[in-house]
C-alpha cells in the first residue's frame, strides 16, 4: 500500500495502466490496492478517463528528508508504513541489542496506547507517531521527571513552526488554546543500573474527523491553526534533535533542574483550582506549578503537597 500511496502523494492524476506499470502489477491489483487505502481511511478520487488522485498531496516519512533535517547519523532511523505500536516496535528493538538511540515512525499505527490505557488515533500518513529510544546507563532514578521534559521539547517545536501558545497540562499533555494537541507516553525497560527509556510521542498534524469520533476531549491540529501545511519530515527531525538534548541532559545529572522553571513557563494549569483523581481518592487544591523532581504541586489547605505520576488524572474546576 506505500508504493502505491507514494505513486499517489503528489495529488495528480494517475491512470490505472500508469500505476500498474510503475508497480509491475495489472490494473486490477492496483484496484486491489486502492480499495485496501480506502478501507484504512485514505480517500482516492476516481475520475473515469482520468485515473486517480489524492484529494490533497501527501508527503510520506523519509530517512534522505530526516537527515537533511539534522538528524544525526549516529541515530538510527527506522520508518515502516503500518504497525501495531511504535512503542512495541522499540521495546522489541532493545530486546535485539541493537543500537542506540533509535526513532521508529510510521504512517499508520493501528494499535497505538494513550495514557491510562486509553488507544491513540492517528490516521494514515497525516499526522507524527514515533517512539525515541535511548540508553540510560546510570539507573532509572536518572530518568525522574523526563515525561516533563519532553513536553517542553514538543512545546519548543511547536512553536517554530508556528504555534504561538502552545501549553503544557501537568503530567504530560500539550495543549493549544486548552485543546490537545500532542499525546506523551513513556515506557522503561530497566536491567540492574542499565535503563532503557521508549518515549513515545503522537503529534496531531492533520486529523480527520472520522478518526476521532471517540476522543472524549476538546482535540485540534497544526493544518487548523497554521497557513501553511508542515513537513512532516521536518517536525520529527526537529523532535529527534530536541529529545536527543534532553536525553544527554539526563544523563548528565543535570535532569529535571533544568526544565523546571522551563516546564512552569507553559504551565496551563498554575494557579488554577484543580481537582486531582486518583483510583482511591479525589483531592482538590490549587495547582502551583511543579518541583525539581516533576511531581505536582497542590495547594491544600495553605499546605504544599508534592503529587508524583501514575494513574492521575487532572481537570480544572
Amino acid at each position: 500500500m506505500q508504493a502505491v500511496l507514494a505513486l499517489l502523494s503528489d495529488n495528480e492524476f494517475h491512470s490505472g495502466e500508469e500505476l500498474g506499470a510503475a508497480l509491475g502489477v495489472t490494473r486490477a491489483a492496483v484496484w486491489k490496492k486502492l480499495k485496501k487505502l480506502e478501507s484504512i481511511g485514505v480517500t482516492v478520487h476516481s475520475v473515469k478517463g482520468r485515473g486517480y488522485r489524492l484529494p490533497a498531496p501527501v508527503e510520506l516519512l523519509s530517512e534522505s528528508a530526516l537527515r537533511k533535517s539534522g538528524v544525526p547519523n549516529d541515530v538510527a532511523i527506522k520508518l515502516a508504513f503500518e504497525t501495531e505500536s511504535t512503542n512495541g516496535d522499540a521495546k522489541q528493538y532493545i530486546s535485539q541489542g541493537k543500537s542506540l538511540p533509535v526513532v521508529i515512525s510510521v504512517e499508520r499505527q493501528t494499535q497505538g496506547k494513550g495514557r491510562r490505557g486509553r488507544q491513540w488515533e492517528s490516521g494514515v500518513a497525516k499526522n507524527i507517531t514515533f517512539s525515541f529510544a535511548w540508553r540510560f546507563d546510570n539507573g532509572p532514578n536518572v530518568v525522574e521527571g523526563l515525561s516533563l521534559a519532553v513536553g517542553v521539547a514538543v512545546a519548543r517545536v511547536l512553536k517554530k513552526v508556528g504555534i504561538p501558545n502552545p501549553g503544557l497540562k501537568w503530567p504530560n499533555d500539550v495543549q493549544v488554546d486548552g485543546q490537545k494537541i500532542c499525546g506523551i507516553l513513556l515506557e522503561m525497560v530497566a536491567d540492574q543500573d542499565v535503563c532503557h527509556v521508549i518515549i513515545g510521542v503522537g503529534l496531531n498534524v492533520e486529523m480527520d474527523d472520522g478518526f476521532m469520533t471517540l476522543v472524549d476531549q476538546p482535540w485540534t491540529d497544526l493544518v487548523s491553526r497554521l497557513k501553511a501545511r508542515p513537513s512532516r519530515n521536518v517536525i520529527l527531525a526537529e523532535l529527534t534533535k530536541e529529545l536527543i538534548d534532553i536525553c544527554q541532559l539526563f544523563e548528565d545529572g543535570n535532569g529535571m533542574k533544568h526544565f523546571q522553571y522551563q516546564w512552569q513557563a507553559y504551565d496551563v494549569l498554575f494557579n488554577q483550582t484543580v481537582t486531582v483523581s486518583t483510583v482511591s481518592q479525589q483531592r482538590q487544591g490549587i495547582a502551583r506549578g511543579i518541583d525539581q523532581k516533576g511531581a505536582l504541586l497542590l495547594e491544600e489547605n495553605g499546605e504544599l503537597v508534592a503529587l508524583h505520576g501514575g494513574e492521575i488524572s487532572v481537570r480544572r474546576v
